[in-house]
């Protein structure tokens, strides 16, 4: 069976009042997981424990 390469998508810098969220992760339920970019208007955050990366379903207000 031939192992593919996981998908990198580019993640853009966050802005700074942004850069201290945390949120919790789907998979392990851990609460500190934390910014490692942004996708659009998305925060991607990276679980410390699991390494699962997600976004959090409502945009970021007053990116723009």
């Amino acid at each position: 069976m031939r192992k593919y390469k996981p998908v990198e998508l580019p993640l853009k810098d966050v802005p700074t009042e942004f850069a201290e969220e945390h949120a919790i992760c789907p998979n392990c339920l851990d609460r500190e997981a934390g910014v490692i970019g942004r996708l659009g208007l998305r925060l991607v955050f990276r679980c410390q424990r699991c390494r699962v990366r997600f976004h959090r379903q409502t945009a970021m207000v007053g990116l723009i």
